[in-house]
């Protein structure tokens, strides 16, 4: 199989997100699928234009150039009012590739990160092809799997709210396409006096001692097999 993954923490270093991502692609890699991988913090990715707004049929327009997007092809004729040309192609072109695509997202406020929020709503174009259009979705046949993690808070929550959503967009996802670590439930422990997330304790160490867990283990079999099965 072909398999994307996509990196959406903007952590430069200690990423524990990133971290589960590596170590599911080398499990992957060692039963002989190829492997891509995007550390999207790497692209410029311009906003979604909000173009179905000015009328179904404007997104996904093909009129909107290559890629029917109006954010790239805007971008490519006016980089200066976009701070530059827009990178997203580089993820339309892997989703593309693959038979199977990987997200990894850190938990932020509750929610996954703006980054990945943002490629989300950049992947309206493809969903339009077929709601409005009337084509072929081009994710049909394509499997889907989330990673997240975060220190404290809803972890579980962010990882079945994503696998919904790509659902919706158009990908195959199922109840184990997901692998999620929390490392606490205590909504208060970055507060006060409490040093566990302090740099001598940082997450990453937590993380990498959960992945010798027998429920790391069996979390991550399940979420392998979800994708290549």
């Amino acid at each position: 199989m072909n398999i994307l993954a996509i990196s959406t923490t903007t952590h430069a270093k200690k990423s524990t997100s990133r971290a589960f991502l590596s170590y599911a692609l080398q499990e992957l890699k060692a039963l002989g699928h190829e492997i891509r991988y995007i550390n999207a913090n790497d692209l410029h990715i311009v906003d979604n234009l909000s173009c179905y707004a000015d009328g179904k049929f404007n997104c996904a327009s093909f009129d909107a150039g290559q890629y029917r997007c109006w954010a790239h092809k805007l971008s490519a004729e006016n980089p200066k009012a976009y701070g530059g040309v827009d990178e997203m192609p580089v993820i339309y072109e892997g989703i593309a590739w693959a038979d199977a695509v990987l997200f990894s997202t850190s938990v932020r406020w509750g929610s996954h990160s703006a980054l990945l929020q943002k490629i989300i709503e950049r992947l309206n174009t493809l969903e339009n092809r077929k709601s409005v259009y009337g084509e072929q979705n081009p994710l049909d046949g394509k499997k889907c799997g989330v990673i997240v993690s975060g220190h404290n808070a809803h972890a579980q929550q962010v990882s079945s709210h994503l696998l919904e959503m790509f659902s919706w967009i158009g990908f195959e996802t199922s109840v184990d396409s997901r692998f999620v670590w929390q490392k606490t439930s205590n909504l208060k422990s970055e507060v006060g006096d409490d040093l566990s997330n302090r740099q001598d304790q940082s997450d990453s160490v937590y993380a990498r001692e959960y992945l010798l867990s027998e429920d790391a283990v069996s979390q991550m079999n399940a979420f392998i097999s979800s994708l290549t099965l």
